[in-house]
């Protein structure tokens, strides 16, 4: 895999947080260029935490992926590598 082909704007493979810290920002942080594979609709404004908002960025994943708040959130607490 190319150097390129490892990172997002704003994220690469080191900047990962604690790999244990199971708080919805901390999993988020972990998960979130592979959430972004699963998901190639969503746009750097959606994932970007802005204020650190985790709310206001779970709402514009879930406008941009067509599904409710909730359904995020869940779908995030329960990913898996």
């Amino acid at each position: 895999m190319s150097e390129d082909s490892k990172k997002h704007r704003g994220y690469t493979e080191d900047s990962k947080l604690n790999p244990t810290d199971d708080s919805l920002e901390g999993r988020w942080s972990n998960i979130q260029a592979d959430y972004r594979k699963k998901y190639p609709e969503l746009e750097d404004d959606d994932v970007n935490l802005v204020n650190n908002d985790f709310d206001a960025m779970v709402n514009r994943i879930a406008r941009r992926t067509d599904r409710s708040h909730q359904d995020v959130k869940d779908d995030i607490k329960s990913w898996t590598s």
